[in-house]
């Protein structure tokens, strides 16, 4: 050891990064991604089998996408990607996969465009008070070109994909939002995907957690012939992985309860956990790698952190929340409860398992009627708006059902993101973003 640096403690160079590229809220994480074991064997059994399709269950934001990149196409996979709605056809998918690997006769057709294009101008030469001499003019252009499409003009079908891509390796036919599939989509491919799993062909279906059960749930077979992988949750480990990671690059420390804190308030989400972070960070100007250690131990940084990310979520977020509520009358003197305002206070009071599994119109009212304060059911049967305690209780079931039933109407009114979703008289969580925008705005 040079004895010059030891006596005068020569210090470590340390990398000087961004907070916003250690934590990061889009794309792969560089420097704060850790390797989620459990879901990587699963992933890579299936991928060296090819016996079963990939189902890819997990909200907006749980690090799907980072796992596809990761696992297929950083790997050398060649990714074909269909994005469904809730009016595809499998004929769709299917001609789709087979343009994009360029399969069967081409047929192209041309056609002539023609259109023109007018241009004015105007010009005065000498002074308006004195004289002077207006001149206008007008030009046209006039400009033709040859369109040129490319159709496929071979029959695709089932029997025709599984005969010219069984040979391909390392492909991967990847279906997004698989969520919005129809019933007879669904039908059809729990039909064919046993024919492309002899053939040794990959599919991946991504969806969220509860919508694709449904889905499922009229199809035996195609649920058998799916490997579940489930991104949601984060492990508490894993969790701690990130932040521990994180802060040894920005040389800081949260304190352990901090830490537990932001396992809780994250709903152990890896876009949140990134997000409440850099908030705190940043928040107390920690842009960069800092010089010195930076030790953090008050954990009321967590919730203050976690409301600047619910205003940020304010824009994707604010106008759905209307839309739940749509149609809901402000609060009178005399009503004694907001239905709207009552289901969305108890989603908020739900756990998320709960949630995914389904809250029923009776499990909100009698949480709203556990709610409800002594004093105002007894106000409100002293004048005459309710009979009794269970007339009272009565009306507030009825109504929720009410309201319960128009979500899915009010929802899809001017919004494309489903946030909740009624199916046989249960509210369904479908963006986890939500709940936490719920818990936390």
């Amino acid at each position: 050891m040079n004895i010059y640096n030891w006596l005068f403690g020569k210090k470590k160079q340390i990398e000087t990064l961004l907070t916003s590229e250690v934590f990061k809220t889009l794309g792969i994480p560089q420097y704060t991604f850790i390797e989620r074991k459990v879901l990587e064997e699963q992933l890579n059994e299936v991928l060296n089998t090819k016996d079963k399709a990939l189902l890819f269950l997990g909200y907006s934001k749980s690090g799907k996408t980072v796992y596809r990149q990761k696992f297929l196409e950083n790997n050398g996979y060649n990714v074909v990607t269909f994005r469904c709605n809730n009016s595809s056809k499998i004929n769709d998918l299917y001609d789709y996969v087979a343009s994009q690997l360029q399969l069967g006769q081409l047929k192209l057709t041309s056609g002539n465009t023609a259109n023109k294009q007018t241009y004015s101008s105007s010009s005065t030469l000498g002074s308006k008070d004195i004289a002077s001499v207006a001149e206008n003019s007008t030009d046209e252009i006039s400009y033709s070109f040859i369109e040129t499409k490319a159709h496929i003009t071979t029959k695709v079908d089932v029997n025709f994909l599984c005969s010219n891509i069984k040979d391909k390796k390392k492909l991967i036919i990847v279906l997004e939002d698989y969520h919005l599939t129809s019933g007879d989509f669904n039908k059809i491919l729990s039909e064919d995907l046993k024919h492309f799993q002899d053939e040794g062909i990959l599919f991946l279906l991504i969806g969220i957690p509860s919508l694709p059960n449904r889905a499922l749930k009229n199809n035996p077979d195609l649920s058998g012939r799916l490997k579940h992988l489930n991104f949601d949750y984060l492990q508490k480990e894993e969790v701690k992985q990130i932040i521990s990671k994180g802060c040894e690059k920005l040389n800081c420390n949260f304190s352990e309860e901090i830490v537990d804190k932001i396992i809780d308030a994250s709903l152990k989400n890896a876009f949140l956990v990134q997000s409440i972070c850099k908030e705190i960070l940043l928040t107390s100007s920690i842009k960069s790698t800092s010089n010195k250690k930076i030790n953090f131990t008050d954990v009321f940084i967590v919730d203050n952190a976690c409301k600047k990310v619910a205003c940020e979520l304010n824009n994707d977020y604010s106008g759905l929340y209307e839309q739940v509520s749509s149609g809901a009358r402000k609060q009178q003197e005399n009503k004694a409860f907001n239905q709207y305002e009552e289901i969305l206070k108890a989603i908020q009071s739900f756990d998320i398992s709960k949630l995914e599994k389904g809250v029923s119109y009776t499990e909100i009212s009698n949480w709203s009627w556990s709610k409800m304060p002594t004093e105002t059911i007894q106000k409100f049967i002293d004048n005459g708006t309710y009979q009794s305690e269970a007339t009272f209780k009565g009306a507030l079931t009825n109504q929720i059902l009410q309201a319960v039933e128009r979500i899915n109407a009010n929802l899809t009114k001017t919004s494309s993101r489903q946030v909740l979703y009624v199916d046989d008289k249960k509210v369904y969580l479908t963006d986890l973003m939500f709940k936490f925008y719920l818990d936390w705005k």
